[in-house]
């Protein structure tokens, strides 16, 4: 859903660092603007613990020189200062360019950051030092625009024993307080969040102003993580670093941009893994979607068994505790469904807002279905399949009993007030439509649905065969089939030779040029004919933009290149198009896909894909770069996943634990790849290293470092 953009001062550029339960959004210089408009703040549990951090020296802002998160859990940031004023000799001014300010934070539990002024200039200089505090506790709803307009209760500021603390007690009786603590260097003033230090600097001398931020809430548990200081915090982060790579596959290529892709796309996952109390999980995005979701967290998993699979057993179990119970209209909660988002702030704390957890979605319960399957093919863990067996099969009941509202295909329709109109994955308000550009009415059946509740039966069919339950197996494919059968004269539309986003509430077609179909590719839904038809029509020019498949073609009336979801690009989409092509024989189209994609990610700040990006067309004699969404979250989950399904996706790599197997059919390296290897590739008990390198005359395999019992098939 899209954020709602508000106030004149938006910033789109931000900054971000998270480490588990707790994130930092600011500008380039490290500053959060009081008052911002662009959701600036430090977080935890969806709140909004410190609403303004601002900096100046000598009454001046510093001008930034270079400001890097590349670590994803601290950032440095390297600024210098203009004419200013001298407060050491009043008469001689400060020349610019002579005093360094160097911020350096991290998070790790808390929130610490060491400030470093040095002089450059051939005298003393006298400085003041202003650090400006304030924290609001907005629930990250209001920060987004979409909350109850409920002011919140009054906060008080407290200054005692060298820590500076804002305390606030929200509408349901929980404290929440962020405590400031000035370590060595203590302030010569503080007045409400206004912090002052005064000092003098000699020739070529130094000093450091270090703090710490705490977090902390009767609501909620302590974090889990913990350092006493600066340097401790790093060095844990570090090391917890070094053990997601070291337990990850990993990639080189003869590509360094490439090469620099796919490093990002795995720190931005270890960046987004979060260890709550009630599980492990990815989480969607930041700043917005900094929590457990249903549809990104699994799609995320998925993407990503390539390159980790914990992540994938972690999101399964905990999604598990949360599987609905009981028929409550206000959460759109039905027994066996898989949570949409669960919220911890205020606002879902209060009741007012459905997100304890929200259930409004069509499509997480047979993606947890599909993930539950792919993750066992590529694990055997047989523990995890018979431990989560019953929630597979409330699953099963769910999507049989509960999800079939229009002529026997799955379909959406919100019944709480405070719901989600749109409950596929494209869930902004305008995004489901007709050919006329109106709005498709509830219930609604998209068509990517029924390729999900698809794959998910045939999924599960082959689960309960390792289960031993052969007539579960039996009675699952023959509904299957049938369902398959039945599906292609209802979706088809003749006149456009493609299959409708869906069907309304009617069941009239949404006749609709989409990307939604390329999502059916991998299920299996689509017979040979017409999925090569649809593949082909991706790359025609009004659905390929030059930088990937655009969410809707351009021929469309409803088309929006700047739109969250009629017209923009996101890359999870294209990995998903990308990772169906090559199921249907088409890896020509996937590396085709693949190459937009990274052309892209080349010309973005750390080769990172975002949420989506604009629509527009590429202009190749012009060299512009992709066109930026201003609301995007950065990192999100599921592009920075897509990396790795697209890797797969050309390589053509099938796990199949069960049989001891990995099977690589027809793989292909698109031109800017000559060399690939991947190291630590693990299956069931097994690992291997696998290099693909390109010869005068073909593609040649290497098999290293095979450990455990595991057979390569490989079929060019």
């Amino acid at each position: 859903m899209p954020v709602a953009l508000m106030g004149e001062n938006f910033n789109p550029v931000r900054r971000t660092i998270k480490n588990n339960k707790i994130f930092l959004v600011t500008d380039l210089n490290g500053d959060i603007a009081g008052g911002n408009p662009s959701g600036f703040g430090l977080y935890m549990d969806d709140t909004r613990f410190l609403s303004k951090l601002e900096l100046k020296i000598n009454d001046t802002s510093p001008v930034i020189l270079s400001s890097s998160s590349e670590a994803g859990y601290s950032s440095v940031i390297i600024g210098t200062n203009i004419i200013m004023e001298n407060y050491e000799v009043p008469a001689v001014d400060i020349n610019q360019e002579t005093v360094q300010i160097r911020r350096e934070s991290i998070i790790y539990g808390a929130y610490f950051e060491t400030i470093t002024i040095a002089n450059y200039n051939l005298f003393k200089v006298g400085l003041k030092l202003e650090l400006f505090f304030d924290a609001d506790f907005f629930d990250i709803f209001r920060v987004r625009n979409i909350s109850p307009s409920e002011k919140n209760n009054a906060k008080k500021t407290v200054y005692e024993d060298g820590k500076l603390k804002f305390i606030y007690q929200d509408s349901t009786g929980a404290t929440l307080t962020t405590e400031i603590v000035f370590i060595e260097e203590k302030p010569v003033t503080i007045d409400d969040g206004n912090v002052i230090f005064e000092f003098c600097l000699d020739t070529s001398a130094k000093t450091e102003i270090k703090y710490q931020i705490n977090l902390k809430s009767t609501a909620s548990l302590p974090e889990k993580l913990s350092a006493y200081d600066f340097n401790e915090a790093f060095e844990k982060a570090v090391i917890d670093d070094k053990n997601w790579l070291d337990s990850s596959a990993r990639f080189l290529s003869n590509n360094e941009d490439f090469n620099e892709m796919v490093t990002r796309g795995s720190r931005d996952i270890n960046m987004l893994r979060t260890n709550a109390y009630y599980g492990e999980y990815i989480a969607a995005g930041i700043p917005w979607y900094t929590t457990l979701f249903g549809r990104d967290s699994l799609i995320a998993a998925r993407q990503s068994l390539l390159l980790n699979q914990s992540i994938a057993k972690n999101t399964l179990g905990t999604l598990a505790k949360f599987q609905g119970k009981e028929n409550n209209s206000w959460r759109d909660e039905e027994p066996g469904k898989i949570l949409h988002e669960v919220r911890f702030g205020e606002l879902a704390r209060s009741n007012q807002i459905p997100h304890s957890p929200y259930y409004g979605t069509v499509d997480a319960t047979p993606l947890w279905l599909m993930l539950l399957h792919d993750y066992f093919k590529w694990t055997d863990d047989r523990d995890t399949l018979e431990k989560l067996w019953q929630n597979a099969l409330d699953c099963l009941m769910w999507m049989d009993n509960y999800s079939v509202k229009i002529n026997g295909y799955a379909a959406y329709i919100k019944r709480s007030t405070e719901g989600l109109d749109n409950q596929g994955w494209k869930d902004s308000w305008n995004s489901n439509i007709h050919q006329d550009g109106s709005y498709a009415e509830p219930p609604i059946a998209l068509v990517e649905v029924q390729g999900y509740f698809y794959a998910a039966k045939v999924k599960l069919a082959e689960l309960a065969g390792y289960i031993g339950e052969n007539d579960l197996k039996s009675k699952l494919l023959q509904d299957a089939q049938k369902f398959k059968q039945r599906f292609h004269n209802d979706f088809w539309v003749e006149d456009l030779n493609f299959y409708a986003m869906g069907l309304d509430k009617n069941g009239d077609k949404m006749k609709v040029i989409s990307s939604n179909p390329g999502h059916c590719l991998e299920t299996g839904i689509l017979d040979n004919y017409y999925a090569d038809l649809i593949a082909e029509r991706f790359f025609t020019m009004n659905m390929f933009s030059g930088w990937g498949i655009r969410t809707l073609s351009n021929e469309v009336i409803s088309y929006n290149p700047m739109s969250y979801h009629n017209g923009s690009i996101w890359p999870f989409d294209n990995g998903i198009i990308a990772y169906g092509l090559a199921k249907i024989g088409r890896v020509d189209l996937a590396i085709r896909a693949t190459t937009s994609l990274f052309e892209a990610a080349r010309l973005m700040r750390y080769k990172r894909l975002p949420e989506l990006f604009c629509g527009f067309s590429r202009i190749y004699k012009r060299q512009d770069p992709p066109v930026s969404y201003p609301e995007a979250c950065i990192p999100q989950a599921w592009s920075a996943a897509s990396v790795f399904l697209l890797i797969q996706a050309m390589l053509n790599i099938t796990p199949d634990a069960q049989n001891h197997e990995l099977r690589i059919y027809d793989p292909t390296l698109p031109l800017w790849l000559d060399y690939l290897r991947i190291e630590n590739i693990k299956v069931g008990n097994a690992s291997v290293d696998l290099e693909f390198r390109k010869t005068q005359k073909s593609l040649v395999i290497d098999v290293f470092n095979k450990k455990g019992k595991l057979d390569i098939i490989i079929k060019k």
